[in-house]
């Protein structure tokens, strides 16, 4: 597996940072993905067609899959706690992958890592 420590150092320095309260929506089923979180602390439920499941796991990017194949989001995103995120905008974070030669397998990583996650708790993330 390749080190993709510089890549991810680069590519989380150029989010923003925002706070979402609890109950807060990130994004809704079936809307445009304009924006990727990071999740760097706090929980959020993501809920589908196929169920629903709660998220804690720091470190992961929410959203991922849409943006980068320019879909519209499979499920629900919403807080159940206080949190906190990095967001990139869709078009920078096209940006960034166009810009960093590593960012596109380290971005294909990440999707794969939250599409596991999705898997083991039997949200069909794929719809």
């Amino acid at each position: 597996m390749k080190n993709f420590s510089d890549t991810e150092r680069k590519v989380l320095a150029s989010g923003i940072e925002l706070r979402y309260l609890p109950e807060e929506f990130l994004f809704r089923l079936g809307q445009k993905a304009e924006f990727v979180f990071y999740l760097q602390e706090g929980s959020l439920i993501l809920e589908g067609l196929a169920g629903l499941t709660t998220i804690d796991h720091k470190g992961l990017f929410i959203g991922i899959e849409e943006a980068i194949d320019e879909k519209k989001h499979v499920y629900s995103a919403m807080t159940t706690s206080s949190a906190q995120f990095l967001v990139f905008e869709r078009k920078y974070f096209q940006f960034l992958i166009d810009e960093f030669d590593l960012a596109l397998p380290y971005f294909e990583l990440k999707k794969a890592e939250l599409n596991e996650l999705l898997q083991k708790v039997q949200l069909n993330y794929k719809v």
